[in-house]
């Protein structure tokens, strides 16, 4: 088909890969602006961007896509894919390609709609969570429901590895759908509303930990803010960032450290958590050995929320 697709992150790249090698006619990406910057200070493209850029494909970026419907639509597109874009979509731009607006979106709709779906997954204990690819409509991930694949969340999975797992799953489902949707074999389904949930954009500040909470709660954040904004705590005044732990049955204060045989271990509001990987400021994520070898930890401290 003549597509236009839209994504940003690298959740995206996996999905525009499979139309790429599905031989559609990619008459161009839109990504949003760059904004994101390496150590140095230096703007750095985003990730769809690399990839169409690399792969000769036009690259738009607009800072308000509804204020480009004209440029949109003398791109002739039969139809629009969506995956991670960012920006909500107007009637205009709804009604831009003739077969509509498809959406990837990185949950089992109608639970977790919003921004931060595969997150809200790991920190809600899911065991299982998946793809839902959906008919784009003025609504927050309302539309309905055109195909599903349900991918499994391990225990030690972390907000960039399921992403990764969603992505794929994501992009294997496209490919299978869309030559079917297309020929009108498809009736998409209305999502129930009765079922919905909603989650929202994460903050940096979502990543300090209350240590009243559950052992089984801090471990969930652990995992669902690893890579961003990382789940920390402060350790002598010092941000102290968790990227890897246990929960286990201990019991302790909320916040209590007790180290024992090269075992790092917090109090929680029920349990512990035993430390796995961890970060000083200025430092490398370390293994926990490899940080107690380098850093005493007096009897009585105190991991503390700030």
């Amino acid at each position: 088909m003549r597509l236009i697709f839209m994504g940003t992150p690298e959740f995206a790249v996996p999905i525009l890969d499979a139309l790429y090698c599905g031989g559609h006619e990619i008459v161009a990406v839109v990504s949003q602006p760059d904004r994101e910057k390496d150590k140095k200070g230096n703007i750095l493209a985003t990730p769809v961007k690399r990839y169409a850029l690399s792969h000769g494909i036009l690259c738009l970026q607009y800072d308000r896509i509804s204020q480009h419907v004209t440029e949109l639509k003398e791109l002739e597109p039969q139809i629009m894919i969506t995956a991670a874009y960012g920006q909500l979509l107007s009637k205009e731009v709804l009604e831009v390609p003739p077969f509509g607006i498809l959406n990837v979106h990185a949950s089992l709709l109608p639970k977790y709609r919003g921004s931060s779906p595969v997150q809200s997954a790991i920190l809600c204990g899911e065991t299982t969570t998946g793809v839902t690819i959906m008919k784009t409509e003025l609504g927050m991930d309302t539309g309905d429901i055109v195909s599903v694949a349900e991918v499994k969340i391990a225990e030690t999975d972390t907000a960039d590895s399921l992403s990764e797992k969603l992505s794929n799953a994501g992009a294997k489902l496209l490919a299978e759908t869309l030559p079917e949707y297309a020929a009108g074999r498809i009736t998409p389904k209305k999502q129930n509303s009765e079922l919905a949930t909603y989650c929202k954009k994460i903050v940096k500040a979502d990543g300090i930990i209350d240590w009243t909470l559950s052992a089984r709660e801090i471990a969930h954040k652990i995992r669902a803010y690893n890579s961003w904004p990382v789940a920390s705590t402060f350790l002598h005044g010092a941000a102290f960032k968790i990227y890897e732990a246990k929960e286990c049955d201990r019991r302790g204060e909320p916040g209590s450290v007790t180290v024992e045989n090269g075992e790092m271990f917090v109090g929680c509001g029920v349990g512990s958590i035993k430390l796995a990987v961890v970060q000083l400021p200025g430092k490398k994520a370390m293994g926990i050995a490899e940080f107690l070898r380098g850093h005493k930890i007096e009897k009585g401290t105190v991991l503390k929320n700030a």
